[in-house]
C-alpha cells in the first residue's frame, strides 16, 4: 500500500485515525501495530513472514544481549549473530534482485526450489526495518538504550506504518520515549494534515509530472536520444527523485505528527549544497547519519595509522552503493560521492570554501547529477551511451516507434509547470514565506488568520489538482520502496 493512492487516503487511514484517536492513549500502542500489520500485509502478505521473523529474532537478541552483560558473559557473540543475521537476509535479498534465478544456478539446488527462491519478491521495507534493527542491537549492546521487553512496543517500533517504506530512519531510544506518551494535540493534528497534504502535492503535481519525461529517456532499451532530449531527462529527473522522496518522507512525518510521534527531517533543499559534504547532510539525512554512526565512526576507532580517513570513506560509500542494489551502477554512484567526499577530507574541500559561491554549486550538481546517470541507468553501458549524448554526440540515431514520442512529454502543460515548480521549489522559498508571514503578524496579528486561511485554501486546491492528475494517469509508486 502507498501512502499516495486513494486505497490509504480514504480507506485505511480515515477508519485508522477514527479509531486511534478516540480510543483511550494505553491501547494506542496496540492499535498502531494492528494497522501497520495491515498496511504492510495489503498486497503483500508474504513480508509478514519474514518481517515477523526478524522481529522475533532481533528482540530475542537484544534480551540475550542485555542478559549476558548482567551475568558478566560475553555478550558481543550474542550482537554478531543478531548483526550476521539482518546483514545476509538483507545482502540475500539485494542479490536476488539483482541476479535473479541466474545467480543462484551455482547453488546446485532442485529446479523446484530454484523457482521458488527466484520468485521470492524483496519484503516491502526490509532495508529500514534492518538498519533500525542494527542500530538497536548496537545502542543495547552499548548501552544506551535498555533491552524492549515489551514485544508490542518493540515490534511498532520496527513496523510504524509511516516510516516502514522508505523511511526516515529512526533510533530505538527517542521513538520509545514518544510511544510512552501517544497524545497528540489538535494543533498536532492538524499541522501533520497540513505536511501530509504538501508531501502529497509534491509527489502527484510536481514528480509525477515530471516521470513523463524522466521516464521517457531513460526507460529507453538505449540511450537513443537526441542530446537536447538527454539533458531534459535528466533534468526531469534531478527534480523527480528530490520530490518523490521528500514528498513521501513529508507525507510519513505528517502522520507521525497526527499520532503523535514527532520523526527526525530526512531532507534540508540538498540542492543549494555548497559541496557534496553538504550535500550528503541535507539529502536522506537518516541514513547518512546512520552509515556514519554505525559503520564510518566504529572504521574510525579500528583504522591503522598508515590508512588514511579517505579509505573509510570509500569503504561507507561502497557500501552505500550496494544498499541500493547490486546492480554495477549503484557501485559507480556510490564511488562517485565517495572519491569526491575523501577529495574534499584530504584538503580540496577547505580550498573549496574559499572560491566563489556559485562556483561551488556548480562543482556540487555537478557531481550529483552525474551520479543520478548511474543511479537511473539500467546498466553501465546505457550510461555510458547517455553520457556521450549529453556531450552533443547525436550520430548513430535511429528513429523511435511512434509510441515512444506521441504524445511529446516536453510539451504537456502539465511538465513545463512541474519543471518550473520544482527548479523554484528546490530552493528554501518556503522559509521566505515563513519569515514575510512573521513580519506582518508581528505588526497585526489579525494577519494570522489571513495567512493561515491562504495556506490551507492553497494545499486543498493543489491536492484535488493531484489527485485529479494521478486519477487521469498511471499511479506512480514511491521511487524509494524498492531500495
Amino acid at each position: 500500500m502507498d501512502l499516495s493512492s486513494p486505497l490509504f487516503l480514504f480507506l485505511f487511514l480515515p477508519v485508522f485515525l477514527l479509531i486511534y484517536l478516540v480510543s483511550s492513549g494505553k491501547s494506542r500502542t496496540g492499535i498502531l501495530l494492528l494497522a501497520s500489520i495491515i498496511f504492510l500485509a495489503w498486497g503483500n502478505a508474504a513480508a509478514i513472514w519474514w518481517l515477523g521473523g526478524i522481529l522475533v529474532s532481533g528482540y530475542w537478541v537484544g534480551l540475550a544481549i542485555a542478559k549476558a552483560q548482567q551475568t558478566g558473559q560475553s555478550a558481543a557473540k550474542w550482537l554478531w549473530i543478531g548483526l550476521g543475521v539482518n546483514i545476509l537476509l538483507l545482502a540475500f535479498f539485494k542479490y536476488l534482485t539483482a541476479f535473479g534465478q541466474k545467480g543462484l544456478l551455482w547453488l546446485n539446488i532442485p529446479k523446484v526450489w530454484l523457482d521458488d527462491l527466484s520468485g521470492l519478491a524483496v519484503p516491502i521495507g526490509l532495508s529500514y526495518v534492518t538498519f533500525q534493527l542494527i542500530a538497536y542491537l548496537v545502542d543495547v549492546w552499548k548501552g544506551n538504550t535498555p533491552a524492549e521487553k515489551n514485544f508490542i512496543a518493540f515490534s511498532t517500533y520496527l513496523l510504524f506504518f509511516p516510516k516502514l517504506v522508505s523511511g526516515p530512519i529512526t533510533r530505538y531510544k527517542p521513538f520509545a520515549a514518544q510511544m510512552e506518551q501517544l497524545n497528540p494535540s489538535m494543533d498536532d493534528v492538524a499541522a501533520g494534515f497540513r505536511r501530509l497534504l504538501s508531501g502529497f502535492i509534491k509527489r502527484t503535481v510536481i514528480a509525477n509530472q515530471l516521470a513523463l519525461m524522466a521516464n521517457a529517456v531513460f526507460n529507453l532499451p538505449t540511450a537513443n536520444v537526441e542530446p537536447k532530449f538527454a539533458w531534459l531527462g535528466l533534468a526531469a529527473y534531478t527534480l523527480q527523485i528530490f520530490f518523490n522522496f521528500s514528498g513521501y518522507t513529508d507525507m510519513a512525518l505528517g502522520l507521525g505528527l497526527m499520532i503523535g510521534i514527532r520523526l527526525p527531517e530526512n531532507f534540508n533543499f540538498p540542492y543549494i549544497a555548497q559541496s557534496v559534504s553538504d550535500f550528503w547532510r541535507r539529502w536522506h539525512i537518516t541514513l547518512s547519519t546512520w552509515f556514519r554512526e554505525y559503520v564510518f565512526y566504529p572504521l574510525e576507532r579500528k583504522r591503522f595509522k598508515w590508512m588514511g580517513q579517505q579509505i573509510n570513506i570509500l569503504i561507507v560509500f561502497l557500501l552505500t552503493g550496494l544498499w541500493h542494489g547490486f546492480n554495477p551502477t549503484f557501485i559507480v554512484w556510490g564511488m562517485i560521492h565517495g572519491i569526491a567526499l575523501a577529495a574534499e577530507s584530504l584538503g580540496f574541500g577547505r580550498w573549496l570554501k574559499g572560491t566563489w559561491r556559485p562556483l561551488q554549486h556548480i562543482y556540487t550538481l555537478t557531481i550529483v547529477i552525474a551520479g543520478w546517470v548511474f543511479f537511473r541507468s539500467r546498466n553501465l553501458d546505457f550510461a555510458f551511451e547517455f553520457f556521450r549524448r549529453l556531450a552533443g554526440d547525436s550520430s548513430n540515431l535511429t528513429p523511435l516507434p511512434f509510441s515512444q514520442t506521441t504524445p511529446m512529454p516536453f510539451i504537456e502543460p502539465s511538465f513545463v509547470m512541474a519543471m518550473i515548480a520544482g527548479t523554484l521549489f528546490s530552493f528554501p522559498l518556503t522559509s521566505l514565506w515563513r519569515q514575510l508571514r512573521e513580519r506582518f503578524e508581528s505588526r497585526q496579528a489579525s494577519s494570522y488568520f489571513l495567512f493561515q486561511v491562504v495556506e490551507d485554501v492553497s494545499l486543498i486546491l493543489f491536492f484535488i489538482l493531484g489527485l485529479a492528475l494521478q486519477l487521469s494517469g498511471s499511479f506512480l509508486p514511491n521511487l524509494y520502496a524498492k531500495f
